[in-house]
């Protein structure tokens, strides 16, 4: 009898491990993606609506892994999969807004946010003169540029990640291997683009 228990039972026990494992990366993202969001309130309105989405759908699924054994409702296999699809989705746009410059245009501040944070008295008092580095657009916004990296985005990518290993752990086995090839090959690509630089 124990030898036929005693398999199920440390599956049981790795289950419950890797789902603590998704959840602390789920409720991470998500309370760093609140974090990141009231750091750029006046970015762009589809930046900041695109974060706060993201932030509810990690805490939502989050939460529903964590008290989902005691009620008795734990996600199937379907949402596991949308879940970890918007994580990696999540981790490629962040390499893309602070590796390249090919979304600088919408990540840029609003021109009405960024003139009345100004005015506000934080930054540079309205018309002083400013020094400006680098090319400047005579009579237009200034180029945008690429999202710098800080302590917070990258805590933010690192719990994306852990939630990434933890939704990949808890799919069917049928699921898991054709999910770890995906996100080799994804790696895989990302490291080519960065070596022939495409993402730097």
């Amino acid at each position: 009898m124990s030898t036929v228990t005693a398999p199920a039972t440390v599956l049981a026990r790795t289950t419950v491990l890797w789902r603590r494992v998704a959840v602390a990366g789920l409720l991470g993202a998500g309370a760093l993606h609140v974090a990141v969001t009231a750091e750029h309130l006046v970015a762009n309105d589809l930046v900041v609506g695109l974060s706060l989405v993201s932030a509810y759908a990690q805490l939502g699924l989050g939460l529903w892994l964590l008290v989902g054994p005691w009620l008795g409702s734990s996600p199937g296999t379907a949402p596991l999969v949308v879940a970890l699809a918007g994580s990696v989705l999540l981790v490629c746009l962040h390499l893309v807004v602070h590796m390249t410059d090919l979304l600088a245009g919408i990540t840029a501040p609003d021109a009405d946010g960024v003139a009345g944070h100004t005015a506000g008295g934080h930054g540079h008092p309205a018309g002083a003169a400013v020094d400006v580095g680098g090319p400047v657009a005579l009579g237009a916004r200034a180029p945008a540029r690429r999202e710098p990296t800080d302590l917070l985005s990258t805590v933010l990518v690192t719990a994306e990640l852990v939630s990434v290993l933890g939704l990949t752990a808890l799919l069917p086995r049928s699921w898991r291997g054709r999910t770890l090839d995906a996100l080799l090959a994804l790696g895989a690509l990302t490291w080519l683009g960065w070596l022939t630089g495409v993402l730097r």
